[in-house]
């Protein structure tokens, strides 16, 4: 079958919206995580700057805490202190045993205590590092760092810094680049599909006068065909009964001609149908969609009884109805395209059986047969025109590609649904009434 420029262009549009969005989320998380990296860069460099002052200012925490004075005036700080900078910070000064002397700031601050090899015992039995340590938590981070002389250590400071206008001003990223890309990706599918329906407007026009040709070829071969059928038909039976003519036979091709024009101009007077968008209302129809199928089983009974082939409808017409909004001629040529489908593969004393149900608010019809079924590498293909590969097609090899493209007309679709020896089935999904 010819590509759809219509379905073709919603694929691509799809597959460059997406490989946009991927771009665009790549380039927004490298983005945020180099910010994030170089605000915990400079985070460190604060504290780093921060703990050099606070070391310088150690000899003097410690000598004044010597005196008695001078230890509680230096214990009572961080309950006085009340400036907002303070108040995101922490300063601690530790002597060479790990010994609090004073501390300001209001920032809490996670134990040191439990830290790994390196460490040495306080007074108090308290584990602390003897070498720098970082340390990260949800709210800041502090850095722990010795503080020597030339000849022995004087202690440790430890200072803290909160995250807390970092974390804010990642948010606000987070939130911009959100916002932004939302922006980008329907910016880019809004001038994306404008260039792809300019792109696909040369395709879907060459779409377009192929079907005309397709339609224009199979009405103008209809007139001289049936010339041919009616010069056939006036042959005399004497001249019939020689068998050195093949009456029969070309009689026969001409049929089948014929048949193939119908279905070639039908074909493309729906795929036309299709390009020129979805029913309209004053195409619709009601009818009950059971007393359709009811009327085409006994069209059709006949024929199936010549092959000893039973017929059945599910649920019951007598008890049940399925009002249905569309075209019904259009629909009956579809269901005959499957019933004689299925009548043709059912073995001699088969059942053909037509069911109709719901799917949701699908209306589903399914028709199945009892004969050797579509091999899995096939049930596609035998949508296709013409193909060679199995009979399912129909007798004109047009049969499922023009069922296909009523029920998409509809809205709907014609697939294949179980498919095995002895059961094949068929399976025609409409919209509901009042989605057409």
């Amino acid at each position: 079958m010819p590509p759809d420029p219509l379905q073709l262009r919603r694929r691509l549009a799809l597959q460059g919206g997406g490989f946009a969005l991927l771009l665009l989320a790549a380039f927004s998380g490298s983005l945020y995580w180099g910010i994030a990296s170089q605000r915990q860069q400079d985070q460190r460099t604060e504290l780093r700057q921060l703990a050099g002052s606070a070391a310088a200012q150690l000899p003097l925490i410690a000598h004044e805490t010597r005196e008695a004075e001078g230890r509680a005036k230096f214990r009572a700080g961080p309950r006085l202190i009340d400036s907002p900078t303070l108040q995101q910070q922490r300063l601690q000064w530790f002597d060479a045993q790990g010994a609090l002397l004073s501390e300001q700031g209001g920032l809490t601050v996670p134990s040191l205590s439990g830290q790994p090899a390196g460490a040495l015992a306080s007074a108090r039995g308290i584990r602390v590092p003897s070498r720098a340590l970082w340390q990260r938590w949800p709210g800041g981070m502090s850095l722990w760092q010795p503080v020597d002389s030339q000849a022995e250590r004087l202690g440790y400071v430890r200072v803290a810094l909160s995250d807390q206008a970092a974390r804010a001003d990642l948010s606000r990223l987070k939130r911009g680049l959100l916002l932004g890309g939302v922006v980008t990706v329907l910016a880019a599918l809004l001038v994306g599909r404008r260039m792809l329906r300019m792109a696909f407007l040369p395709l879907q026009r060459q779409v377009s006068a192929l079907q005309r040709f397709t339609a224009d070829a199979s009405h103008e071969l209809r007139h001289p065909l049936t010339a041919l059928r009616t010069q056939l038909a006036a042959v005399p039976p004497e001249l019939r009964q020689q068998p050195a003519l093949a009456w029969g036979e070309l009689d026969g091709l001409s049929r089948r001609m014929g048949e193939l024009l119908d279905d070639l101009l039908l074909l493309a007077r729906q795929e036309q149908a299709g390009l020129d968008g979805p029913l309209s209302t004053a195409e619709l129809q009601e009818f009950d969609l059971l007393e359709l199928l009811e009327d085409l089983l006994r069209c059709y009974a006949p024929q199936a009884a010549a092959r000893s082939v039973r017929l059945q409808l599910s649920p019951d017409p007598a008890t049940q109805s399925v009002p249905f909004r569309g075209q019904s001629e259009p629909l009956l040529r579809l269901f005959t395209n499957l019933l004689l489908n299925a009548i043709r593969h059912s073995p001699e004393g088969g059942t053909v059986s037509l069911q109709v149900s719901r799917a949701g608010r699908l209306i589903r019809v399914t028709v199945a047969d009892q004969g050797p079924g579509i091999p899995l590498q096939e049930r596609e293909q035998v949508f296709e025109r013409f193909w060679s590969g199995t009979d399912r097609g129909g007798h004109s090899g047009l049969g499922l590609a023009i069922g296909r493209a009523i029920a998409r007309r509809h809205g709907g679709e014609l697939r294949i649904g179980e498919s095995r020896t002895g059961r094949c089935e068929l399976v025609v999904e409409l919209p509901p009434t009042d989605a057409l």
